[in-house]
Protein backbone atom coordinates (compact mmCIF):
# COMPACT_ATOMS: atom_id res chain seq x y z
CA UNK A 1 0.00 0.00 0.00
CA UNK A 2 1.28 3.41 -0.84
CA UNK A 3 1.84 6.43 1.32
CA UNK A 4 -1.60 7.91 0.67
CA UNK A 5 -3.29 4.58 1.28
CA UNK A 6 -1.71 4.40 4.74
CA UNK A 7 -2.36 8.09 5.41
CA UNK A 8 -6.12 7.74 4.97
CA UNK A 9 -6.29 5.13 7.72
CA UNK A 10 -7.80 7.18 10.53
CA UNK A 11 -6.69 5.11 13.54
CA UNK A 12 -3.57 3.81 15.26
CA UNK A 13 -2.02 1.72 12.48
CA UNK A 14 0.34 -0.08 14.86
CA UNK A 15 -2.56 -1.23 17.05
CA UNK A 16 -4.43 -2.34 13.93
CA UNK A 17 -1.40 -4.30 12.69
CA UNK A 18 -1.19 -6.00 16.11
CA UNK A 19 -4.83 -7.07 15.83
CA UNK A 20 -4.34 -8.26 12.24
CA UNK A 21 -1.25 -10.25 13.24
CA UNK A 22 -3.29 -11.89 16.01
CA UNK A 23 -6.02 -12.73 13.48
CA UNK A 24 -3.41 -14.16 11.12
CA UNK A 25 -2.04 -16.35 13.92
CA UNK A 26 -5.53 -17.51 14.83
CA UNK A 27 -6.10 -18.52 11.20
CA UNK A 28 -2.78 -20.37 11.01
CA UNK A 29 -3.47 -22.17 14.27
CA UNK A 30 -6.98 -23.11 13.13
CA UNK A 31 -5.61 -24.25 9.77
CA UNK A 32 -3.24 -26.64 11.49
CA UNK A 33 -5.84 -27.80 14.00
CA UNK A 34 -8.35 -28.62 11.25
CA UNK A 35 -5.73 -30.23 9.03
CA UNK A 36 -4.22 -32.48 11.70
CA UNK A 37 -7.67 -33.38 13.05
CA UNK A 38 -8.70 -34.42 9.53
CA UNK A 39 -5.62 -36.62 9.32
CA UNK A 40 -6.16 -38.45 12.62
CA UNK A 41 -9.98 -38.66 12.72
CA UNK A 42 -11.18 -42.25 12.87
CA UNK A 43 -14.43 -44.12 12.63
CA UNK A 44 -17.49 -43.60 10.50
CA UNK A 45 -18.15 -40.02 11.61
CA UNK A 46 -14.46 -39.17 11.51
CA UNK A 47 -14.39 -40.17 7.86
CA UNK A 48 -17.26 -37.77 7.21
CA UNK A 49 -15.36 -34.94 8.93
CA UNK A 50 -12.10 -35.51 7.09
CA UNK A 51 -13.21 -34.00 3.78
CA UNK A 52 -14.91 -31.02 5.42
CA UNK A 53 -12.03 -30.28 7.80
CA UNK A 54 -9.45 -30.46 4.99
CA UNK A 55 -11.48 -28.01 2.88
CA UNK A 56 -11.96 -25.65 5.84
CA UNK A 57 -8.24 -25.87 6.64
CA UNK A 58 -7.39 -24.58 3.17
CA UNK A 59 -9.93 -21.77 3.54
CA UNK A 60 -8.38 -20.73 6.87
CA UNK A 61 -4.95 -20.73 5.21
CA UNK A 62 -6.39 -18.43 2.54
CA UNK A 63 -7.64 -16.11 5.28
CA UNK A 64 -4.14 -16.00 6.78
CA UNK A 65 -2.72 -15.05 3.38
CA UNK A 66 -5.22 -12.19 2.98
CA UNK A 67 -4.34 -10.93 6.45
CA UNK A 68 -0.59 -11.14 5.74
CA UNK A 69 -1.11 -9.10 2.58
CA UNK A 70 -3.07 -6.44 4.46
CA UNK A 71 -0.42 -6.28 7.20
CA UNK A 72 2.23 -5.66 4.53
CA UNK A 73 0.05 -2.99 2.90
CA UNK A 74 -0.16 -1.19 6.24
CA UNK A 75 3.64 -1.24 6.59
CA UNK A 76 3.81 -4.07 9.11
CA UNK A 77 5.38 -7.50 9.04
CA UNK A 78 3.36 -10.70 9.02
CA UNK A 79 4.28 -13.45 11.43
CA UNK A 80 7.09 -15.57 9.99
CA UNK A 81 8.04 -17.72 13.00
CA UNK A 82 5.70 -20.67 13.71
CA UNK A 83 6.91 -20.50 17.31
CA UNK A 84 4.76 -17.38 17.72
CA UNK A 85 1.50 -19.12 16.78
CA UNK A 86 0.28 -20.30 20.18
CA UNK A 87 1.45 -17.33 22.24
CA UNK A 88 0.32 -14.70 19.73
CA UNK A 89 -3.29 -15.79 19.30
CA UNK A 90 -4.48 -15.25 22.83
CA UNK A 91 -6.59 -18.40 22.40
CA UNK A 92 -5.78 -21.94 23.48
CA UNK A 93 -4.45 -24.49 21.00
CA UNK A 94 -7.16 -26.94 19.95
CA UNK A 95 -5.49 -30.30 19.62
CA UNK A 96 -7.29 -33.30 18.18
CA UNK A 97 -9.19 -35.31 20.77
CA UNK A 98 -7.26 -38.16 22.40
CA UNK A 99 -10.09 -40.39 21.22
CA UNK A 100 -9.69 -39.98 17.45
CA UNK A 101 -13.22 -41.36 16.95
CA UNK A 102 -14.87 -38.58 19.02
CA UNK A 103 -16.28 -36.73 16.01
CA UNK A 104 -18.83 -34.74 18.03
CA UNK A 105 -16.10 -33.57 20.39
CA UNK A 106 -13.89 -32.55 17.48
CA UNK A 107 -16.73 -30.55 15.95
CA UNK A 108 -17.48 -28.87 19.29
CA UNK A 109 -13.80 -27.93 19.63
CA UNK A 110 -13.78 -26.32 16.19
CA UNK A 111 -16.97 -24.41 17.03
CA UNK A 112 -15.07 -22.78 19.90
CA UNK A 113 -12.32 -21.74 17.46
CA UNK A 114 -14.90 -20.26 15.10
CA UNK A 115 -16.50 -18.32 17.98
CA UNK A 116 -13.12 -16.79 18.89
CA UNK A 117 -12.55 -15.77 15.27
CA UNK A 118 -16.05 -14.29 15.00
CA UNK A 119 -15.50 -12.17 18.10
CA UNK A 120 -12.07 -11.01 16.89
CA UNK A 121 -13.23 -10.06 13.39
CA UNK A 122 -16.26 -8.31 14.83
CA UNK A 123 -13.94 -6.20 17.00
CA UNK A 124 -11.73 -5.36 14.01
CA UNK A 125 -14.80 -4.44 11.94
CA UNK A 126 -16.04 -2.11 14.69
CA UNK A 127 -12.58 -0.57 15.08
CA UNK A 128 -12.15 0.10 11.36
CA UNK A 129 -15.70 1.14 10.43
CA UNK A 130 -15.48 4.61 8.86
CA UNK A 131 -11.73 4.76 9.58
CA UNK A 132 -10.15 2.16 7.28
CA UNK A 133 -12.51 0.91 4.58
CA UNK A 134 -10.04 -1.60 3.14
CA UNK A 135 -9.46 -3.40 6.43
CA UNK A 136 -13.15 -3.07 7.30
CA UNK A 137 -14.07 -4.85 4.06
CA UNK A 138 -11.55 -7.61 4.76
CA UNK A 139 -12.74 -8.03 8.36
CA UNK A 140 -16.41 -8.27 7.36
CA UNK A 141 -15.59 -10.73 4.55
CA UNK A 142 -13.70 -13.00 6.95
CA UNK A 143 -16.36 -12.53 9.63
CA UNK A 144 -19.04 -13.74 7.21
CA UNK A 145 -16.94 -16.80 6.37
CA UNK A 146 -16.46 -17.68 10.04
CA UNK A 147 -20.16 -17.23 10.81
CA UNK A 148 -20.91 -19.66 7.98
CA UNK A 149 -18.38 -22.16 9.33
CA UNK A 150 -19.85 -21.96 12.82
CA UNK A 151 -23.38 -22.50 11.54
CA UNK A 152 -22.31 -25.49 9.43
CA UNK A 153 -20.51 -27.08 12.37
CA UNK A 154 -23.44 -26.51 14.73
CA UNK A 155 -25.73 -28.14 12.18
CA UNK A 156 -23.43 -31.18 12.14
CA UNK A 157 -24.17 -31.62 15.83
CA UNK A 158 -27.89 -31.27 15.17
CA UNK A 159 -30.46 -29.63 17.44
CA UNK A 160 -28.81 -30.99 20.59
CA UNK A 161 -25.46 -29.41 19.76
CA UNK A 162 -26.87 -26.00 18.92
CA UNK A 163 -29.20 -26.10 21.93
CA UNK A 164 -26.27 -26.73 24.24
CA UNK A 165 -24.57 -23.65 22.77
CA UNK A 166 -27.69 -21.51 23.24
CA UNK A 167 -28.70 -21.46 19.56
CA UNK A 168 -31.57 -22.91 17.62
CA UNK A 169 -30.22 -25.28 15.01
CA UNK A 170 -31.33 -24.76 11.45
CA UNK A 171 -31.76 -27.88 9.42
CA UNK A 172 -29.04 -28.71 6.93
CA UNK A 173 -29.88 -28.20 3.26
CA UNK A 174 -30.19 -31.95 2.79
CA UNK A 175 -32.56 -32.30 5.77
CA UNK A 176 -34.62 -29.30 4.64
CA UNK A 177 -34.90 -30.72 1.11
CA UNK A 178 -35.93 -34.13 2.49
CA UNK A 179 -38.58 -32.54 4.72
CA UNK A 180 -39.88 -30.49 1.81
CA UNK A 181 -40.02 -33.57 -0.42
CA UNK A 182 -41.79 -35.55 2.31
CA UNK A 183 -44.31 -32.76 2.78
CA UNK A 184 -44.88 -32.54 -0.98
CA UNK A 185 -45.37 -36.32 -1.11
CA UNK A 186 -47.94 -36.20 1.70
CA UNK A 187 -49.77 -33.34 -0.02
CA UNK A 188 -49.78 -35.21 -3.32
CA UNK A 189 -50.99 -38.37 -1.58
CA UNK A 190 -53.79 -36.48 0.17
CA UNK A 191 -54.87 -34.89 -3.11
CA UNK A 192 -54.88 -38.30 -4.81
CA UNK A 193 -57.01 -39.81 -2.00
CA UNK A 194 -59.53 -36.96 -2.29
CA UNK A 195 -59.92 -37.55 -6.05
CA UNK A 196 -60.87 -41.18 -5.45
Amino acid sequence: MGTTGRAVVDLDVNALITDLRRAMLMELQTFYSLWITAIVAEGFHGEELTEHFKADALEELGHAEKLATRILELGGNPVVDPGEWAAGTGTPWIAPRKNFADADGMVADQIRAEAAAINHYNAIAKMTFGKDPVTYHLATELLADEVGHEEFLENLLGPRGAKNRGHRARPTRKAAAAAKAAAAGKTASAATRRKR
